[in-house]
């Protein structure tokens, strides 16, 4: 079960791939996983199909888009043959679902593709992201935003619980084909559009309106966030976890409205082949943020497929994950350094320092959580090389979403990582994205996480507990030992200056007695 820290290593881990045809592209993700507690994305393809192209109001897949659907389909299945890809868990949206030849379609799929989607109502498409907001986010009570190619959804998230779900015709691809007939889009085409838009929301319910939480996902939210951050040179290449403000989506829609569709796709940070579909898709965005009371978006960087993903690796009956930080953290430690005897005592070591020090540093339990996080995966850069593992590990720390984590705390993990070992904190390049009082932090923080790294030197938890002593500008470190531990003292001993620096206090570390 995924929850489980000290589960039994499983040989050989279970691969599936989830295929999501959708309105406007059709993806194809590959999920290698152990039941047990960890999982890992080890491949993703991508394709544009449009399969929603040309419908119009007849809802009717056109023969280019139904051979398009189909090939990719086909082209899909021989990627998992050639894989050893055994388990596929394919399903189709809004245009197969509204389509009047949808049936054939799924019928060609399975003679000529050997793929068997599933259509998934507006509901089902709802509750599956959820399940990835869940999963993935920090977050217990939200509205969760989801722009396709054909269809908008908006669905309530209550304890981190499927509560209800709307959908509305109103996806990019479908409103850029109905209403933008122009290049650049005039006026009138786009005031059209808005008009049409609100006209839809209507029948959003009331409450919506007292909204502070709202989660984005989807490949047309995700772009957007990615111009924005584009624009502002923000630091972290990762859109998970990245408010979206409403000024910024505001700021967005107003340049893309203003050029044209070749000039859109040289716009950075937005993928060139949604260059003609992306305006239709801000304004949605845009109409459905203005009627509630929130002041942006917490993007998603998970959706449907990762919903479905869960459903199957979650064993819990609402397919919930317990602690979702605490998830991450371990399924990051297991991935790249499965040492937990040694992880988790170093962790153990870090909060006793932490706590026997509270009256010195102040802080509390963000700080702390941090700590714990950092302890857990502090040697993960070993699984490139011993030598510079703490800055491999940083490399690995920041180079993928953590979630449960917002970028500050990501950042301030990854910064404990890097200092773990040696050297002098530094931000890295990442101050834009810490608070006043930040670096101070991991700089005592490191401090604490140095010495428990290094009075856990031989790997062998000899050192099983630490009192200490403090007075105005000294602190003694008692390390109460089981066995021989001078090779820890001396270790922990070498590398007390970060600790010394950081407190403004001389620090002894004695042996001392049980």
């Amino acid at each position: 079960m995924t929850d489980v820290a000290d589960a039994p290593h499983t040989t050989r881990p279970e691969q599936v791939a989830i295929i999501d045809l959708g309105s406007n592209t059709c993806k194809l993700v590959l999920m290698a996983y152990y039941s047990d507690y960890s999982y890992k994305q080890v491949d993703e393809l991508r394709q544009v199909v449009r399969l929603a192209e040309g419908m119009g109001d007849a809802n009717i897949l056109r023969a280019d888009a139904f051979e398009r659907g189909i090939n990719t389909l086909k082209n899909y299945r021989t990627y998992c043959q050639a894989s050893g890809v055994t388990q596929i868990i394919a399903t189709a949206t809004s245009a197969v679902r509204d389509a009047k030849n949808g049936e054939s379609f799924l019928a060609a799929a399975r003679d000529r593709a050997d793929i068997d989607p599933v259509i998934l109502s507006g509901e089902e498409e709802a509750y599956y992201g959820v399940l990835a907001v869940a999963n993935g986010l920090a977050v217990d009570d939200a509205f969760i935003v989801d722009i396709g190619g054909g269809s908008a959804q908006l669905s309530e998230m209550r304890g981190r619980k499927f509560e209800q779900g709307q959908s509305w015709p109103i996806g990019a691809l479908r409103m850029t084909e109905q209403f933008f007939h122009n290049d650049p889009v005039k006026k009138k085409e786009f005031k059209a559009l808005e008009k049409h838009v609100r006209k839809q929301l209507e029948t959003i319910p009331e409450h919506f309106a007292d909204a502070k939480m709202l989660v984005g996902m989807g490949g047309t939210i995700r772009n957007l966030a990615k111009m924005q951050q584009k624009y502002d040179d923000y630091p972290l290449d990762l859109k998970h976890n990245y408010f979206f403000k409403k000024e910024h989506i505001e700021n967005v829609t107003e340049v893309l409205a203003k050029a044209s569709v070749s000039e859109r796709a040289d716009i950075s940070g937005l993928n060139s082949d949604r260059a003609d579909i992306i305006l239709a898709g801000a304004v949605v965005i845009r109409e459905i943020i203005a009627k509630s009371d929130a002041d942006g978006l917490l993007i998603s960087g998970q959706g449907v497929r990762e919903g479905l993903f869960y459903s199957r690796f979650v064993s819990d009956e609402d397919h919930l994950l317990k602690d979702v930080r605490e998830f991450s953290i371990v399924n990051l430690m297991r991935r790249y350094y499965d040492n937990a005897p040694h992880n988790y005592h170093v962790r153990l070591l870090s909060l006793q320092l932490f706590d026997e020090l509270a009256d010195l540093h102040g802080y509390g339990d963000f700080e702390r959580d941090l700590l714990a996080s950092a302890a857990l995966i502090h040697d993960i850069g070993m699984a490139v090389h011993y030598y510079d593992h703490h800055k491999h590990g940083f490399y690995l720390t920041m180079g993928a979403p953590i979630p449960g984590f917002n970028h500050r705390e990501q950042v301030i993990i990854g910064l404990l990582v890097r200092y773990h070992r040696k050297g002098t904190p530094d931000d890295e390049g990442y101050g834009g994205l810490l608070e006043d009082g930040d670096m101070d932090r991991v700089e005592r923080l490191a401090a604490l996480l140095r010495l428990a790294e290094h009075l856990e030197r031989s790997k062998a938890q000899r050192v099983r507990g630490v009192r200490c002593h403090v007075s105005d500008d000294y602190v003694q470190i008692e390390v109460i030992a089981d066995g021989d531990v001078s090779i820890e003292l001396h270790e922990a001993r070498a590398r007390a200056e970060l600790f010394e620096d950081a407190y403004n206090a001389r620090v002894d570390i004695v042996e001392g007695y049980a």
